[in-house]
């Protein structure tokens, strides 16, 4: 999700409100199963030091795998992001122009996931290779 930091010339805030995506890639090593409708809202802004900062709400749905019976779950979560990325003249003395949040929003959602989560169902069948479940008792 990359920002056009040419808009600075313009104004000293550049509002964000847009849908976001992240591939497979980004689920390797989680138990992110998939996100959904994750949406991104807020500002960039150059405040009075001349420094980047970026003021965020994202919200959505991860896919994550029941603890019990390891079926999909859904499960709302929304955090807030408030970043500063130095001074606004490394950008564009670098020309880089452009901004790039999509792992600035990766490293902030994914500290939102649970560690576990259910929705209290029960399995179907409590066996596998080799055993078998009796009863609480």
């Amino acid at each position: 999700m990359k920002i056009d930091l040419r808009k600075f010339n313009y104004d000293s805030t550049i509002g964000i409100d847009t849908d976001v995506t992240f591939n497979e890639e980004y689920f390797k090593d989680t138990d992110i199963r998939d996100i959904k409708n994750a949406h991104v809202e807020g500002t960039l802004s150059i405040d009075s030091m001349d420094e980047l900062v970026a003021n965020l709400t994202v919200r959505g749905t991860f896919i994550l795998p029941n603890s019990v019976t390891l079926e999909d779950i859904s499960y709302d979560f929304e955090t807030e992001i408030e970043e500063n990325y130095g001074n606004i003249d490394n950008f564009f003395n670098n020309k880089q122009n452009t901004l790039d949040i999509l792992d600035l929003i990766w490293e902030n959602i994914v500290s939102e996931v649970p560690i576990r989560v259910t929705d209290g169902s029960e399995p179907e069948e409590l066996n596998g290779d080799g055993w078998y479940y009796t009863s609480n008792d």
